[in-house]
């Protein structure tokens, strides 16, 4: 049986995605394929979609990236997917009424810029300025912000920069850096062990996109203790509290050794204030309103 949703339909509607500047493609059943461009999900004329439909374009998908797991067992499931002269795409695999559902997220080429993010040439030139741990709070621009810290580094540093993300957003060509993206889930298991890695591929900075445990705090302080630079996201929110929320990451009897190793390794914190992204010593930012 022939089915409409195969590997190159999959492949057509990828590249429409790209020419309208969709940043989603949304496969379920009923409804026909949609687009979401300019933050609003687009019906496109593709026919309604059936199960058999999201279950070819499932399986099309897991050929593209090489996988072969079997669509009919896994209840969620996410991979990459790249297409030459089309584009990256995470794809994200999900069960939904007793059929498949897939969201396919489409990977900028290219980092935002300054400009994007309201951000002066002075704070980033600022925040890049020597080794120590940089602490980017929660917000809705701080996977952007990393990205644009990490492609400032790009063409000043000549060193060797990892950045371990889940998931993967942008995607960087080494211009005078070298810069290897890890995504956890996909190229190493998890953060921390990523970081444990990081210690044997000669990194000069290092970004994370996530410090979701005690392991990595211990190791990313660790990094920053020994020299180098550490840019790292954490799930808070208002900038005074990125030392505090680091902490409960840590056991009771550690919190004054914590304090002791931050104050000497701690550069600043970078989050949003007053809809703008701003930076803070980590002493300033403790005096910073919530």
């Amino acid at each position: 049986m022939h089915h409409r949703f195969d590997r190159k339909t999959i492949i057509n509607l990828m590249r429409e995605a790209r020419r309208a500047g969709a940043t989603d493609i949304h496969l379920k059943v009923p409804g026909r394929p949609r687009l979401r461009v300019g933050g609003r999900l687009i019906e496109t004329p593709y026919p309604q979609l059936q199960p058999s439909d999201t279950q070819a374009a499932a399986r099309a998908l897991l050929e593209l990236a090489g996988q072969e797991r079997a669509t009919d067992v896994a209840q969620e499931l996410e991979f990459g997917v790249g297409v030459v002269d089309v584009g990256r795409f995470r794809v994200h695999l999900y069960k939904q009424r007793g059929t498949i559902g897939l969201v396919l997220h489409r990977i900028a080429l290219s980092p935002p810029t300054m400009g994007d993010l309201g951000v002066h040439e002075e704070m980033c030139r600022t925040v890049l300025d020597g080794p120590g741990l940089v602490l980017v709070t929660a917000c809705p621009n701080r996977v952007p912000m990393l990205a644009l810290l990490t492609q400032r580094s790009n063409p000043t540093n000549s060193g060797h920069v990892i950045s371990l993300e889940e998931p993967l957003e942008y995607l960087f060509r080494d211009t005078k850096a070298a810069i290897s993206q890890r995504e956890v889930g996909v190229d190493t298991e998890s953060f921390s062990r990523g970081l444990a890695a990081a210690e044997r591929e000669d990194p000069d900075i290092i970004v994370l996109h996530d410090i979701p445990d005690f392991e990595t705090a211990e190791r990313a302080i660790r990094f920053a203790e020994g020299g180098r630079m550490v840019l790292a996201g954490v799930a808070c929110a208002p900038m005074h509290r990125a030392e505090s929320w680091l902490a409960t990451l840590f056991p009771p009897r550690r919190e004054r050794e914590l304090q002791t190793r931050l104050s000497s390794c701690l550069r600043m914190v970078v989050g949003e204030h007053s809809g703008r992204m701003v930076y803070r010593t980590s002493r300033e930012a403790r005096q910073v309103a919530s």
